[in-house]
């Protein structure tokens, strides 16, 4: 599989996406295209701000083009957008050139279909063979030796990024619907540099953008969602309602209150789904939450009458999840929070426009509506990692696992993956008290230390 938890990713111009690489999966993309019926051919291509993104943007245009596939090119717009673009019909497939939350360094192709939705596991899988095929046939780049591409082919189109925000503040109430709210908007330096503060201008809040600069070189670093504290300084010094960090390509949000106070995915998915259900707009009365999200959470959820549907990590099962049981809300700690019924991803600006909605509508601060549930002590570590054996082959680390799970029982729980995206081991654990999550998290990292096929390890603090 060339394919990640959220799409094609490696560091710019190198691996996955190396000229040659990237002329190949822009045939394999050509191929997927021609297994679908009544296609226009036509393929819309969107970037977050990282320097490596017009470059990877020109070489699989001119494959695309070469191929007589055509490419509308949207420019610099959140991932979101992308996905209400593509369920408005302006093109078969959707290309977001973009590494979300990682570093600078890296970029990354996610592909979505002609709803807006990623693609499934099986399109994916089929894509990646066509990958692996073509190359044994000796494919190889040739970057505009068969083609007449030209800049011209790649002339953005402006109006795309205010059809996203008409589409997005239509399924909010009319006018200025949070006038007289105050708000700090932290845009990551990414794909919502432009579009945050104007949605939220338009929507009536007084907005304070910070981070606002499109700069590629420095996109998520010391800003952004994986990074809130300098957005709750910011909240307090600016006196502001509540705070919004966004990641690069906007599709995630978290939060801060007015005191700087940070709220989570768990956080922000309980506020949200019990205002909904106060209003009588959560049927089914479910939610779904990745295997990340925290037992406290869940049997908050329980106690009021909303049934948690349980997920593997990444967005994508979240939106399945969501599918198959007609539910609506559905999220990550993380900050990637999908409402089925507006849209079919994951959108930061949205997530972040529907909580200062509920503030207004409830009357209460963040910082009230926060903390409506005890969380289990959750420890989590994370280990860069040189390979990624198979987790049957990990003796030592599989023996340590199965002794955990049967020592917490139901009263805890681990959860240990690589990561989707970057080379990395990911351990959790939850349990009833601190001392259990401390001695299973260190027992956990010891028996990691000592499986030799993960290569060299080095914890990430």
């Amino acid at each position: 599989m060339i394919f990640g938890t959220d799409g094609i990713r490696d560091i710019g111009a190198q691996g996955l996406l190396s000229a040659e690489s990237l002329d190949r999966i822009g045939l394999a993309l050509c191929e997927h295209l021609r297994r679908i019926e009544s296609s226009t051919q036509k393929i819309l291509i969107a970037m977050d701000t990282r320097v490596s993104g017009p470059e990877i943007e020109s070489l699989i245009t001119a494959t695309l083009h070469r191929e007589g596939v055509s490419t509308i090119h949207a420019g610099v717009i959140p991932t979101p957008a992308v996905s209400v673009l593509l369920a408005g019909g302006v093109a078969d497939l959707g290309l977001m050139i973009s590494a979300s939350h990682n570093p600078p360094e890296f970029n990354g192709i996610k592909v979505l279909d002609n709803k807006g939705e990623k693609l499934s596991v099986e399109a994916e899988a089929q894509i990646s063979k066509d990958y692996d095929r073509l190359q044994s046939w000796g494919v190889c780049y040739s970057r505009l030796k068969n083609g007449n591409h030209s800049i011209e082919d790649q002339k953005i189109d402006e109006t795309l990024g205010q059809t996203y925000l008409n589409s997005l503040l239509s399924s909010f109430p009319e006018g200025e619907f949070l006038a007289g709210t105050k708000v700090v908007v932290d845009a990551a330096r990414g794909a919502a540099c432009h579009w945050a503060e104007e949605a939220f201008r338009r929507a009536g809040a007084e907005v304070f953008l910070i981070h606002g600069d499109p700069d590629g070189e420095l996109i998520n670093v010391g800003c952004g969602s994986l990074n809130p504290k300098v957005l709750s300084e910011e909240v307090v010094n600016r006196k502001a309602d509540l705070g919004i960090a966004l990641d690069g390509d906007a599709d995630r949000a978290l939060f801060c209150d007015h005191n700087g106070g940070l709220l989570d995915g768990d956080d922000v998915m309980a506020i949200w789904a019990l205002h909904l259900k106060q209003q009588g707009k959560l049927e089914p009365p479910v939610v779904a939450l990745t295997v990340m999200s925290n037992m406290g959470v869940e049997k908050f959820f329980n106690e009021h009458g909303i049934e948690v549907l349980r997920t593997p990590v990444g967005d994508r099962e979240i939106a399945i999840a969501l599918k198959n049981s007609g539910g609506q809300l559905g999220g990550e700690t993380s900050g990637h929070i999908i409402h089925r019924s507006m849209a079919a991803t994951g959108d930061g600006i949205r997530t972040g426009l529907s909580v200062a909605l509920c503030l207004k509508e409830s009357g209460r601060t963040l910082s009230e509506l926060r903390g409506q549930f005890d969380r289990f002590p959750l420890k989590q570590r994370t280990i860069k990692i040189e390979y990624r054996p198979d987790f049957e082959s990990l003796a030592i680390l599989g023996a340590t696992m199965t002794e955990a799970e049967k020592a917490l029982g139901q009263q805890g729980r681990i959860v240990v993956r690589y990561s989707g995206t970057e080379p990395l081991l990911r351990i959790l654990v939850e349990a009833e008290s601190e001392e259990l999550s401390q001695h299973w998290i260190e027992r956990l990292l010891q028996s990691a230390r000592s499986e030799a096929s993960l290569g060299t390890l080095t914890e990430v603090l």
